[in-house]
This record gives C-alpha cells, structure tokens and sequence, in this order.
C-alpha cells in the first residue's frame, strides 16, 4: 500500500510540473554553462602571451639591390611590433647590416627584444631599406571581445548536452 502511495505521490508532481519551471530550469543551465565557458575564455586571455618572435630575413643581394637604387621588397617598410616581443633578424647578405643600434654580420643573427623606447621611437637606423630607416608601430593586445567566439564554440554546444541531459531527466 505506501509503494503505490509513493508511486501515486511521484506521478502527481510529475503531471504537476509547470512548463515554466522546465522553461526557467534550461534558461538557467544555459546561462550558467555561458557565464562558465565565458570565465575559461577570459582566463585563457589574460594567460595570452604578449610577447612574439618576429622573423626578418635579410636575403643574399640585398645590398646590392639598395645601392643599384632598388627596394626589396621582402624586407617591409614598417614592424607592427609589441613590448616583449623579439625581433629576429637573419643576415644572409654578404655585408654587415645595421638595425638600430645593432649590427648583424653576414650568416648570423641577431635577436632585439622590444622595449617601450623601441616603441615611442618614430623609426630604427636601418642598412636593409633604401629610405634608411624601419618604422615600428605599437601593436595593441587584442581586446576583451576576443573572448566571444571561444566562449560561444565551447558554449552552445555544452549548454545543448546539458539541456537535453535535463529534458531526460524530467522524464524520468
């Protein structure tokens, strides 16, 4: 008699669930798995690295080039450039470049960690560029709205799983 009671007892607050409720129930673990895949996305982005390695590669000829009045053109006029980031320079040219305040001989090359001074500077001394100089502009971290798009891959399709996890729950 008190199973059929129980059983009597469970059919009922079944039958007596408001679909409003389920409705409140999926709209929160939604949100919930959102807000949670959006907090791991801002994580992940403040652990970005700021700092980069830039390759340049000063190629065989290029000097020659410059002095016949010739502008390479695999060496680009202006660096987009942050604080931290290095540039590396290979020198295969067969003479001794100047980057700043740095020289770099044939077959070597030479690694500059971006400074802030580097930064404000209008442009760099350099031997690879006909017009005898390197602009380096600052390069801005990406911002916060980059966190979007990985906050929405990791999101919809967890807060599927779960709302379906649920639905199957309810049923049970």
């Amino acid at each position: 008699m008190a199973t059929l009671e129980v059983a009597n007892r469970l059919s009922s607050d079944n039958e007596g669930r408001s679909p409003r409720g389920a409705a409140f129930a999926y709209v929160s673990a939604v949100a919930t798995v959102m807000a949670l895949a959006w907090f791991v996305s801002l994580a992940w982005w403040l652990l970005l690295p700021e700092a980069r390695i830039v390759s340049l590669e000063v190629p065989l000829g290029t000097s020659a080039a410059i002095a016949r009045g010739e502008s390479p053109d695999v060496i680009p006029s202006t660096l987009l450039l942050r604080r931290g980031d290095t540039l590396a320079i290979r020198n295969d040219d067969d003479v001794v470049h100047r980057v700043g305040l740095y020289s770099i001989a044939p077959n070597r090359t030479e690694r500059i960690v971006v400074d802030q001074a580097m930064l404000t500077g209008a442009a760099l001394l350099c031997t690879i560029h006909p017009s005898g100089a390197l602009s380096i502009s600052a390069l801005a971290r990406p911002g916060v709205e980059a966190t979007i798009i990985p906050t929405l891959i990791a999101g919809i399709p967890i807060s599927f799983a779960l709302v379906v996890a649920l639905m199957v729950m309810r049923r049970l």
